[in-house]
């Protein structure tokens, strides 16, 4: 029975390490991103599985950088097709 309590733990524990990168995911990504391309942005945020997509536009290249950045945080692959308005 130890035998089985044992390998039901490391079973559980490997799968939360090897779970895709769509469960990691923050809820709050969106608001994060937007967060962090500033207030003089307008930013989309769409995910699809494991990949963040962003579009819109952010005040200047940094903050696209910023958002880009906030959305990798996450672990997931990032297409980040933002435009800067300056």
């Amino acid at each position: 029975m130890k035998f089985i309590t044992k390998t039901a733990a490391a079973t559980a524990l490997i799968v939360a390490f090897v779970a895709p990168a769509s469960a990691m995911v923050s809820p709050n990504l969106a608001q994060d991103v937007r967060s962090a391309a500033g207030a003089n942005s307008n930013v989309h945020v769409s995910v699809d599985g494991d990949i963040v997509t962003l579009t819109g536009y952010a005040e200047d290249s940094y903050a696209v950088a910023q958002a880009g950045a906030a959305a990798k945080a996450d672990g997931v692959q990032v297409i980040n097709n933002l435009f800067r308005t300056n």
